[in-house]
């Protein structure tokens, strides 16, 4: 599948679905104070038993701080808006900006810095283990 035809299909279910999602905040999570996570979907992965899809949006405020983690599962981030200086396990730290993606495997450590004025707005989809923690704080 094509970038576009992705961002389609993700813009598609972020439409249907934002309305229907309950807002948390992610300073719920150690670590995540002052940053937002809405959730747009948590389903079964069809034909897969032990595994589901996630795709929720991250906001972070300037100056904010992703702290490192990893999930039990493969993870695609899609910046919105903004600017992100992002940490990926055994990868060089790049700055991202909207419309830059990224592919983050299985358990490998990944956070950042938001580097820019405009607050972070980050899709992230990720198809994880469901008898598993959905994520893993670096201590």
């Amino acid at each position: 599948m094509r970038r576009r035809e992705f961002i389609t299909l993700i813009g598609g279910a972020v439409a249907v679905t934002a309305t229907n999602s309950p807002r948390l905040l992610a300073q719920d999570q150690p670590g995540f104070a002052g940053n937002e996570v809405t959730p747009l979907i948590k389903v079964d992965l069809t034909g897969v038993s032990n595994k589901q899809v996630i795709a929720n949006i991250y906001e972070v405020p300037s100056g904010n701080m992703v702290p490192l983690h990893f999930h039990h599962g493969d993870e695609f981030h899609l910046i919105l808006s903004g600017e992100w200086a992002a940490q990926v396990e055994g990868k060089p730290d790049h700055v991202m900006k909207a419309g830059d993606a990224q592919y983050v495997e299985r358990e490998h450590w990944h956070g950042g810095k938001v580097v820019s004025a405009t607050p972070l707005r980050l899709l992230g989809v990720m198809i994880v283990d469901k008898d598993k923690p959905i994520l893993e704080m670096k201590h």
